[in-house]
């Protein structure tokens, strides 16, 4: 089955808001398509976002047997980071999956 972008941005904010709980941090229990997730004013430090990344990639695999590594040569390339915000997260995750498709 083809996740849709609901089922990314679900598991996406899922992660995030777990991550929140983890770290006590209120702004990602609250976490939607808004949230920084790179840059000065993100909650996440280098090592959050790591770990945030490994864990969106494991539950897309889990879920829909889809393995996708986020942390790419493309995704660094970018002239603007796929990882400046949620929804930008999940707009280049639906590109991957479109790609991993074809």
């Amino acid at each position: 089955m083809q996740p849709t972008r609901h089922d990314i941005a679900t598991i996406v904010l899922e992660t995030l808001h777990e991550l929140g709980e983890d770290l006590d941090n209120e702004v990602l229990t609250s976490a939607d398509e808004a949230t920084r997730l790179f840059g000065a004013r993100s909650p996440l430090d280098s090592m959050n976002l790591v770990n945030f990344i490994a864990d969106v990639e494991e539950r897309i695999s889990d879920d829909f047997e889809i393995d996708l590594t986020l942390a790419n040569q493309s995704a660094m390339s970018r002239t603007h980071s796929p990882f400046r915000r949620a929804s930008s997260c999940i707009d280049y995750i639906m590109e991957l999956i479109a790609a991993h498709s074809a």
